[in-house]
């Protein structure tokens, strides 16, 4: 119907309502009161307008005898907006309602809705949802402006309607943490693999809520499958991914399925989607979303593979479509596929851990040399612990290339399946455990029993990312169907961002954990949402990333050379077409949540820039350890002249330190001379050398708080003469801040 019409319609039946509701009032300023109540609760809406007038007509004594038009709000609130799903409008209100939630991109529409409800009016401009908001009626144009079209919407349709469909829209973001008598993890949440043959892994957990309401969700989900089929009426044909991947007793994981909305099977597409039960995944394990991609077409047959070598073989099979893995492991198995998206990194959840309790004095890699010194004077190797092919194994990784005098060939390796037995082992003296690598939340766990967290990947934070895969045949064969399943992930994880509650308790369910539990371990990872993937790809940092990872497994004899074609590894195309539909909803919330739309965008980033920190802050630090320097840093003689071999040193140093986190971790550079000329002329230069690589340090973008200091000849080298030209050298130490 016309705007014109709905007028001709409106005024027509007012006219009839005041003639008749005056011949029973008699009392032309009482009908007159009415009328204006009418006006702003129905507005112009015909059948709201009919509705109303009807019901107050069936009151006109009341009205007559009481002389009071406040009257009609009671006759609204009571018999249309209060339980108005079963109210006097309840199939019209029903009708708008299922007109916005079956909209593709209710994220969008939802904020512009409530950007006009809580404004009064917002500008016109057009876009496809303004236009649905237009067509359902919830909305009006006024003089190139929209508005509600009336009050009866605006108190069914309000904020804490808007919130029950958008969790977290209307308020800011949180973290819930309460003391919870429940069940405790009976597996581990951040478990990454198990390895041993006679290890059974547990079976998936999955959840299964309610999205909305029972009723409009299978609504929602047949209009989305008429949908589907009108724009795809070969749908019935598709069968582009790869069967479930049923494991059998070798692996001995079950496999289990979400509940289905009743859709023709024929609708969907099946993608097998291989990982392990790292909480990071749990999305995907999630019945909720499980059934949101169902709503597009896509069946998700998810299945844990602990073997990462044989979780890519499947992939370069066929036998797989997708996996999710970490960046190192997707360099070292080298599967027949890309990088398509990037899910998550730890910032904390993983950690190296000295064992303090056994060792009183162990506290920094620099004791844990002399411990080992000590052992191998009595022809003894102390020992380390940790997850094998997982982050754990990784991080060992990084402190045998990173840091002098920390060689894993120093130590009795006791590589195990999961991070719970390194724990054990660990708390086991007969053991002998000296550093053991850690994740939560036995990371908490070792903290709060006096172990010594000497570097965690809140210390690197990029140092463990996760990535999804999508092998060759999927990416020719149906391109279409990665874009539809990252845009549903990404448009899941902005929602996350803004009502962390929802993913506390996802994770909390799916990993059998208390809620305190399941906090901790959602503080330890940070999930990339669409923008900040598409930053990694677009700016650089991806390709860094991996050229960074490259290099250190290069070091560690797990890659035979760093790959020289770096960006041949991943495609951003499905990332970016994801990112742009977030754009939108960043647009639109930027004005009334700049600080949500800043973290949507990543702006705000996972670690914070360094405050400043005085020297005796830095001087008193607790040590972690010395990084290893690649090259010399050489001056010219006499000088603190870098020369061209010291820059060229000093450029990959900066590097290298720009991987750890500004806000834990600080840097004492301290230079040494050898024991000949003066003394004090000797320390004098050992500051103006250390100053100068301070300088240059930061002059390449370093932004760690930086100390210099200069030794003189004090501190020789052990077991070298002090004159030995050797023991002119810059030591490069991370210390821990804050």
């Amino acid at each position: 119907m016309s705007i014109k019409n709905h007028q001709l319609q409106n005024s027509t039946t007012l006219v009839n309502f005041q003639e008749s509701l005056l011949a029973e009032v008699g009392d032309a300023r009482i009908v007159s009161a009415v009328l204006d109540k009418v006006q702003k609760w129905a507005g112009e809406q015909p059948l709201i307008t009919a509705l109303l007038c009807g019901r107050i007509l069936t009151q006109a004594d009341k009205i007559a005898n009481e002389k009071d038009a406040d009257i009609v709000d009671a006759i609204v609130q009571k018999q249309i907006i209060r339980n108005w799903e079963k109210g006097a409008a309840a199939d019209h209100l029903q009708e708008i309602q299922t007109a916005l939630l079956a909209y593709g991109a209710r994220d969008s529409l939802l904020i512009l809705y409530l950007q006009i409800l809580q404004r009064g009016d917002v500008p016109s401009r057009q876009s496809p949802e303004q236009t649905l908001l237009l067509d359902s009626g919830l909305v009006t144009l006024d003089h190139h402006r929209l508005k509600v079209t009336n009050a009866i919407y605006a108190q069914v349709f309000d904020k804490f309607w808007i919130e029950r469909q958008l969790p977290g829209i209307t308020k800011p973001v949180k973290i819930t943490r309460t003391a919870s008598g429940g069940k405790r993890a009976t597996q581990n949440p951040l478990k990454r693999a198990y390895l041993s043959p006679w290890l059974q892994p547990p079976a998936v957990q999955t959840t299964q809520s309610i999205l909305i309401g029972c009723g409009v969700l299978l609504l929602t989900a047949a209009v989305a499958w008429v949908i589907h089929r009108a724009q795809n009426p070969q749908a019935g044909a598709w069968n582009l991914g790869t069967p479930a991947v049923i494991n059998d007793a070798e692996n001995g994981a079950e496999q289990k399925q979400p509940a289905t909305a009743e859709l023709p099977s024929q609708a969907l597409t099946p993608l097998t989607l291989l990982g392990d039960t790292f909480s990071g995944y749990s999305t995907f394990r999630n019945g909720d979303f499980q059934s949101v991609l169902q709503d597009v077409g896509i069946q998700i047959n998810y299945a844990d593979e602990f073997d990462q070598g044989l979780r890519a073989q499947q992939l370069s099979q066929g036998k797989a479509d997708l996996i999710m893995t970490t960046l190192d492991q997707f360099l070292q198995q080298q599967p027949k596929g890309k990088i398509v998206a990037l899910l998550d990194r730890t910032l904390g959840a993983d950690a190296v851990v000295l064992n303090t309790k056994q060792y009183s004095t162990l506290t920094s890699l620099l004791d844990l040399n002399k411990l080992v010194q000590q052992a191998r004077e009595q022809n003894k190797k102390l020992s380390i612990a940790y997850a094998n092919d997982t982050p754990s194994e990784y991080l060992a990784l990084v402190l045998d290339a990173r840091f002098d005098t920390f060689n894993l060939s120093d130590f009795d390796l006791k590589p195990v399946a999961d991070a719970s037995e390194a724990w054990a082992l660990m708390q086991d003296p007969q053991e002998n455990i000296a550093i053991a690598v850690l994740w939560e939340p036995y990371v908490t766990q070792a903290r709060q029993q006096g172990y010594s967290v000497v570097l965690s990947s809140k210390d690197a934070p990029t140092a463990i990312v996760d990535v999804m895969v999508a092998s060759d045949r999927l990416l020719a064969s149906n391109p279409e169907i990665i874009s539809q399943l990252l845009e549903k992930y990404y448009r899941q994880i902005d929602a996350n961002v803004r009502d962390a509650t929802q993913l506390q308790t996802q994770v909390a369910e799916d990993g059998n954990l208390s809620v305190t539990d399941a906090a901790t371990i959602i503080d330890g990872i940070d999930f990339f949402t669409a923008t900040e993937a598409k930053n990694w790809f677009d700016n650089g940092t991806l390709k860094k990333r991996i050229e960074a990872t490259a290099a250190i497994l290069t070091l560690s004899a797990r890659l035979d050379t760093v790959p020289t074609n770096t960006t041949a590894l991943y495609t951003e195309e499905f990332v970016t077409e994801a990112a742009n539909n977030t754009q939108a909803l960043i647009d639109l919330i930027r004005t009334d949540n700049p600080e949500l739309a800043d973290k949507l965008s990543g702006k705000l980033p996972a670690v914070t820039a360094a405050s400043p920190v005085s020297t005796a802050q830095i001087q008193q630090a607790q040590d972690i350890g010395t990084l290893q320097v690649r090259g010399q840093v050489s001056f010219t003689t006499g000088s603190a002249q870098l020369t061209p071999e010291g820059q060229k040193t000093l450029d990959q140093l900066a590097s290298e330190l720009q991987d750890f986190n500004q806000e834990t971790v600080a840097v004492r550079i301290m230079g040494h001379t050898s024991r000949t000329g003066d003394a004090n002329t000797n320390l004098a230069l050992s500051e103006q050398r250390a100053s100068i690589v301070a300088s240059y340090l930061q002059n390449q973008g370093v932004t760690l708080n930086i100390l210099p200091e200069g030794k003189g000849s004090l501190e020789p080298l052990p077991e070298i003469e002090p004159t030995n030209a050797r023991n002119q050298r810059t030591e490069i130490r991370l210390v821990r801040i804050n």
